[in-house]
């Protein structure tokens, strides 16, 4: 029986694929050919990151060697988890930005704030006067 284009290509030893996650946390487990579980998840140093399922990762594969994922196309819904380690962390741009669903957490043994701080639309120093006003019954 001719069947024609029904057969997928064999994947060659060294060649990159693109599959779908199917199992995160854990195990990570990515639909290529067929499931490939136990996959290990690359990053850039001290950048550790779990991709969420249903999400288009990168796969690679040296010869000879076990696949893993190396990356997640951009423009798709975040990671389930991102970490960064280091002894340092800089973040630099005219605009930093840090947000969060439930809360954020920021643990150290101390905190500097450079430069003018608000909380919502005002600024701190506006926010502690009007506490005191309120406080002293002064409206």
């Amino acid at each position: 029986m001719w069947l024609s284009g029904q057969q997928k290509r064999p994947v060659d030893n060294g060649e990159g694929m693109t599959g779908i996650v199917t199992m995160s946390g854990g195990e990570t487990a990515v639909l290529l050919d067929s499931e490939r579980r136990g996959l290990q998840v690359y990053g850039p140093g001290g950048y550790t990151w779990t991709p969420r399922v249903g999400q288009r990762v990168l796969v690679i594969q040296g010869q000879g060697e076990i696949p893993c994922v190396a990356g997640v196309r951009q423009g798709q819904r975040a990671p389930e988890r991102v970490s960064v380690e280091g002894r340092q962390l800089a973040l630099q741009g005219d605009t930093v930005s840090i947000s969060a669903q439930d809360s954020v957490v920021a643990e150290a043994e101390s905190v500097r704030l450079n430069g003018q701080v608000y909380v919502k639309e005002e600024t701190l120093e506006e926010l502690i006067a009007r506490i005191v006003r309120m406080i002293l019954g002064m409206g």
